[in-house]
C-alpha cells in the first residue's frame, strides 16, 4: 500500500465525525454460529484486547481466542522467525506495522475478506487495504502528552519535547519495540521539518527511551516524565482514571498510526476460517465500535460518536505515515535509531 492511499484515507475520515451511526444498533448486530479456536498475535493493549474478546464471546460463545501479545517489533520478529521455519502459528494478526502487512500480502499470506458488517457500519473502502487483505477497525494517533502537575504551560509542537527545562524528564517508546513509534520515526526522519537531527536533539536533551507506549503512559501518570510522545488513547484512558495527564494535537500534525488486522490464509478451508471471520465481523458491530470509544479509540463506523474531548478529525492537522520510505529503508531506520539512542530491539 502506497502513501497516496493513506492520504486518500484522510478524505474518508472527514465523514466519520458527524451524525449518528449509519445504521441502528440492531442492524449492526450479528448472528454467530462459529465454533473452534484461533491464535491472535497482537500489539494491542492486553486489557483492551481481553475486553474485546470477552465482548466477542458474548456473541460467539463457542469460539476461543488465544492471544500472544507484545510490541509490534517483537510480534514481527516472531512472525519472521516462524516464516523462516516454514509455518506461521498465528491465524490472525493485529499490530501497528502496515509495511509488514504489505509484505505479507505480496507474499500471498493474507486472506482477502470484506466483512458485511463493515459495509453495514458505513466504513469507507479506503480503510480496507490491499484488496481487503487487512483493515482498520479503529484509529489512533501519536501525540504529545504532559503531566499537568509538572508542566505549567501546555506544549504546542513536537519540538516542545526538546525543552531543556525538562531534560531527562521526557520519554518516548522505542521504535525497535513499538510499531507506532517506528512508524513515526520512519516518517519524521524523511520530513525536512524534522530529519534525524530532531532525534539527535532529543538524545542530547536526555530523552528516556522506554519500551512500549503503555510504560511511557504509566511513567507520565506517575510523574516520572513531564512530557512524552505516546499514542493518544492511552492518555485519555489514564486521565479518565484520575491521573494528572493531558495531551495536545501538535500543530505540525498528529501522526496517524495504521494498526490493521488481517487473517492468515492458512485458515482457508479449515474450521478456523469461520472463527476468524466471525471475530473480524464482530469488530465492526455497534457493541465493538462502542467499546472502542469507551477504551478511548476513535471508531471507524460512519457517524459514530467520538471519545469525550476528541475534536472532529476534519479539524486536525494530520501527518500520514510515509509507507514508501519505511518500506525501502526499514533496516536502516532501525539501525540508526539503535545507534542514536544506544538501545537494542528484538531479533528474529
Amino acid at each position: 500500500m502506497k502513501r497516496a492511499v493513506l492520504l486518500t484515507m484522510l478524505v474518508a475520515l472527514f465523514a466519520l465525525t458527524a451524525g449518528a451511526f449509519a445504521q441502528d444498533d440492531e442492524e449492526m448486530m450479528m448472528e454467530c454460529d462459529a465454533s473452534g479456536s484461533f491464535l491472535l498475535y497482537t500489539s494491542e493493549s492486553e486489557d483492551d484486547a481481553n475486553a474485546m474478546v470477552a465482548a466477542f464471546n458474548e456473541v460467539c460463545p463457542d469460539v476461543e481466542v488465544e492471544i500472544f501479545r507484545s510490541g509490534s517489533g517483537e510480534v514481527v520478529a516472531r512472525l519472521q522467525a516462524e516464516m523462516e521455519a516454514g509455518e506461521i502459528q498465528a491465524e490472525m494478526i493485529w499490530f501497528a506495522d502496515i509495511d509488514f502487512f504489505s509484505q505479507l500480502a505480496e507474499d500471498d499470506l493474507l486472506l482477502s475478506y470484506l466483512p458485511e458488517t463493515a459495509e453495514t457500519a458505513g466504513v469507507d473502502e479506503a480503510l480496507n487495504y490491499n484488496e481487503n487483505r487487512y483493515h482498520e477497525v479503529r484509529l489512533i494517533f501519536n501525540v504529545v502528552a504532559y503531566n499537568t502537575t509538572l508542566v505549567d504551560e501546555a506544549p504546542t509542537f513536537w519540538t516542545d519535547l526538546l525543552n531543556e527545562e525538562y531534560a531527562g524528564m521526557v520519554g518516548m517508546p522505542s521504535a525497535l519495540y513499538s510499531g507506532a513509534a517506528f512508524n513515526q520515526v520512519g516518517t519524521l526522519v524523511n520530513d525536512e521539518t524534522f530529519g534525524w537531527e530532531f532525534y539527535e536533539s532529543l538524545n542530547e536533551n536526555e530523552i528516556v527511551v522506554g519500551q512500549g507506549n503503555g510504560g511511557i503512559a504509566d511513567g507520565l501518570a506517575s510523574g516520572e516524565f513531564a512530557m512524552v510522545q505516546v499514542v493518544d488513547f492511552m492518555v485519555r484512558d489514564r486521565a479518565a482514571q484520575g491521573s494528572p495527564v493531558a495531551h495536545i494535537w501538535p500543530e505540525e500534525g498528529a501522526v496517524l498510526i495504521p494498526t490493521p488486522i488481517g487473517i492468515l490464509n492458512s485458515v482457508e478451508g479449515t474450521d478456523k476460517e469461520a472463527a476468524t471471520k466471525a471475530f473480524m465481523d464482530f469488530l465492526y458491530t455497534a457493541p465493538a465500535q462502542e467499546l472502542f470509544v469507551e477504551q478511548g479509540y476513535i471508531p471507524v463506523a460512519e457517524g459514530a460518536p467520538l471519545p469525550e474531548g476528541t475534536p472532529r478529525i476534519a479539524d486536525l492537522q494530520i501527518i500520514t505515515v510515509d509507507v514508501d520510505y519505511i518500506g525501502e529503508n526499514r533496516e536502516e531506520i532501525r539501525a540508526t535509531f539503535s545507534e542514536t539512542f544506544g538501545v537494542e530491539g528484538p531479533t528474529k
